[in-house]
């Protein structure tokens, strides 16, 4: 059990958070649910939201509200009460107080999807084979339902909090959203998946997969993911990013690559209309 060694006086952090997180944790304060600590991090649900309240050894994730300390998990019990507003989250004998603020979609600058094509390709045969070519093919034609019904047999496919297909899926429409935007493609269609794809997270899948879900169909996304598409786009070293990227978790890196080149690569491929 966490929090065994967490002192017992209250402890005052300042933490960076993600602008996704302003309106609710400058909102009212609320009560909310402790839905998991471990080393580095704790799950906090309120409402469709999962916060991820993070040390500075965890993946910065695009829910995260962070705090420069080490070993997280030793101050917090899992019997935590936990309340989220006002610029505070309130965790058992912890308050982390939202002073900085970062924006968890990336800004991509313009690409030529000659040097995107190109650079896919690398990243392929760093990755290896990728599965999901009903995904790939539904993205590619700017089909609606097929992208729907291809999701729909991938999420909640896979062990753990995040689901390998979950993080696909998640990787392959983050990519598509963020890698046509450098490409200055109108993507018409993808304003369709938001709503569908929406509700259809909030039940087969996990809580905290799904909320990263709602964030990349945003295009909001981890930072070592940003730091791919980044490299992509022609700034930043791609070998570096992507071994960042694939050693994320078990199995999580290395589904979000196989997505984000699922998703990329349908814009390479799709007609420019």
């Amino acid at each position: 059990m966490h929090g065994s060694t967490a002192p017992a006086a209250t402890v005052q952090l300042a933490a960076v958070a993600s602008v996704a997180l302003q309106p609710l944790l400058t909102g009212p304060v609320q009560s909310a649910t402790l839905l998991g600590v471990s080393d580095h991090a704790a799950w906090i649900g309120t409402g469709d939201e999962v916060i991820v309240v993070s040390d500075r050894a965890a993946v910065r994730l695009p829910n995260a509200l962070e705090l420069a300390v080490e070993e997280l998990g030793r101050w917090i019990s899992n019997s935590d009460d936990v309340s989220v507003g006002d610029g505070i989250i309130r965790l058992g004998g912890l308050t982390a107080k939202a002073r900085r603020w970062f924006d968890p979609r990336p800004s991509l600058g313009w690409c030529e999807k000659s040097q995107l094509r190109t650079n896919l390709e690398r990243l392929r045969q760093m990755i290896g084979p990728v599965d999901g070519s009903g995904l790939f093919k539904a993205l590619t034609d700017g089909d609606t339902d097929a992208v729907l019904s291809s999701s729909l047999i991938l999420l909640g496919k896979g062990e753990g909090l995040t689901p390998e297909g979950d993080d696909v899926v998640a990787g392959a429409l983050a990519s598509h959203l963020l890698l046509g935007g450098a490409l200055g493609r109108r993507l018409p269609y993808f304003e369709l998946l938001i709503r569908p794809l929406d509700d259809l997270t909030r039940t087969r899948t996990t809580s905290f997969s799904g909320a990263l879900i709602r964030h990349a169909l945003r295009g909001r996304v981890a930072l070592p993911f940003a730091q791919v598409l980044s490299a992509l786009t022609g700034r930043g070293d791609l070998t570096s990013a992507t071994g960042r990227l694939v050693a994320v978790g078990h199995s999580s890196g290395a589904a979000l690559a196989a997505g984000l080149w699922i998703g990329g690569s349908a814009l390479t491929l799709e007609n420019d209309s």
